[in-house]
């Protein structure tokens, strides 16, 4: 399955027709990746079955769906890098299991490099928010 997903993604990009050469990049690169995997995968031993899901990974499923629903609502309202830290904020002291400092320096890191890459690097249009220009 993930090589076949990896072969439309090269088809896809082979379709690509843009004068920038990077907007076919992404496309194979993740193309490649998964045909590899897929052959990788077809070496592996079938694995055993799975035990059942409890309860309380059902309630980190949907904690982490409901947060990532939230990311998408706050981020006209919010603005990128805002609604980031929020969102990294509230996964890492919700879901992980590390010490506050911990906590508030990887959201800090994890915001803020996103804002660089995207924006600075990248060149994209994100939401500024109440904050912004």
């Amino acid at each position: 399955m993930l090589a076949a997903l990896g072969v439309f993604a090269l088809v896809e990009a082979a379709r690509l027709r843009d004068g920038w050469q990077g907007a076919r990049l992404m496309p194979a690169v993740v193309g490649m990746v998964l045909v590899a995997l897929g052959i990788a995968h077809l070496g592996l031993p079938a694995a055993p079955a799975a035990a059942a899901v409890g309860m309380e990974a059902r309630r980190r499923v949907l904690a982490m769906f409901s947060t990532l629903a939230l990311y998408v609502a706050a981020l006209p309202v919010l603005g990128f890098l805002p609604a980031t830290a929020l969102f990294i904020l509230i996964l890492l002291a919700w879901l992980g299991e590390f010490s506050w400092p911990v906590t508030l320096g990887t959201t800090l890191v994890v915001a803020v490099a996103s804002h660089v890459l995207f924006q600075r690097w990248l060149g994209m249009p994100l939401p500024s928010g109440p904050f912004g220009r």
